[in-house]
């Protein structure tokens, strides 16, 4: 079994290289377009001038739940692949816009804070009149994808050119593998915007795993992002970002009121 001390350690070992400021998740949306080469509507956030000057054929948004900084940094040493993509980049911390799952992704596609957007739900995610990120990029000629929970992905039903909508009643390890290869299958179309999201980490949390649990969940997730890594084009700028820090279980950490934020770029 793993200890808590060897994971400190570890993660103290490790050079701080490429760790960047702290920013916000309503400032993803408005990068990803910039990076793009489309409009976002009057979002609250504003591009990371840290990449502004990024431009890319293609760019890959990974919502990881539940993948707060702290927990990013006490696993790193065992996430090979979000390391091996920080060093081409960097790595933020981004304020969390909600505590919830739905609020938090409506702000990172979006770029609007939850008072803004007053999406809390699926539900209201299917009435919303905001348009979030893969709509604007699909409207303004590009080709999107969207890889998430059947119900999240079923609000973009006939918006966007592809959708892959994964059953939450999956065995959490299942669900992520079908988000994987859903992911890959979705790269195969030539799109120019991904969106995929993964649950290991917060299902660890809500039922009660142990540390070893924890990095199990982790690790299996890591492995996924480098295999969507390692099939994206050259000239793919790609975003992996928490929700929300994990509210649950065996890792809860009430200071912690980041996510990790890795921006990367396959040249």
């Amino acid at each position: 079994m793993i200890s808590e001390g060897e994971l400190y350690l570890a993660a103290k070992s490790i050079s701080n290289q490429n760790i960047m400021r702290t920013v916000s998740q309503t400032d993803i949306a408005p990068s990803i377009a910039r990076s793009l080469g489309i409009r976002l509507p009057n979002p609250d956030g504003r591009p990371i001038y840290e990449i502004e000057r990024w431009r890319c054929k293609r760019a890959i948004l990974i919502i990881v739940d539940s993948l707060g900084y702290e927990l990013y940094r006490s696993f790193l040493q065992h996430l090979k692949h979000m390391r091996e993509i920080v060093a081409t980049g960097f790595l933020f911390r981004a304020l969390h816009a909600s505590d919830h799952t739905s609020p938090a992704i409506a702000s990172i596609l979006s770029g609007l804070t939850p008072e803004h957007h007053g999406i809390y739900d699926t539900e209201s995610a299917k009435r919303s009149p905001i348009l979030s990120l893969p709509e604007i990029a699909s409207s303004s000629g590009l080709r999107s994808a969207v890889i998430m929970e059947k119900g999240g992905a079923e609000v973009y039903d006939g918006l966007i050119e592809y959708i892959g909508a994964v059953p939450r009643t999956l065995p959490p390890e299942e669900f992520d593998q079908h988000i994987c290869r859903l992911t890959v299958e979705a790269l195969s179309t030539d799109p120019d915007l991904v969106v995929s999201y993964f649950i290991g980490l917060d299902k660890a949390a809500h039922n009660g795993l142990n540390l070893d649990g924890f990095v199990k969940a982790a690790v299996s997730i890591d492995a996924h992002i480098g295999e969507i890594f390692r099939r994206a084009g050259t000239g793919t700028v790609i975003v992996i970002v928490g929700d929300h820090p994990v509210h649950a279980g065996h890792m809860k950490n009430d200071d912690d009121r980041n996510v990790a934020l890795i921006i990367g770029r396959k040249t």
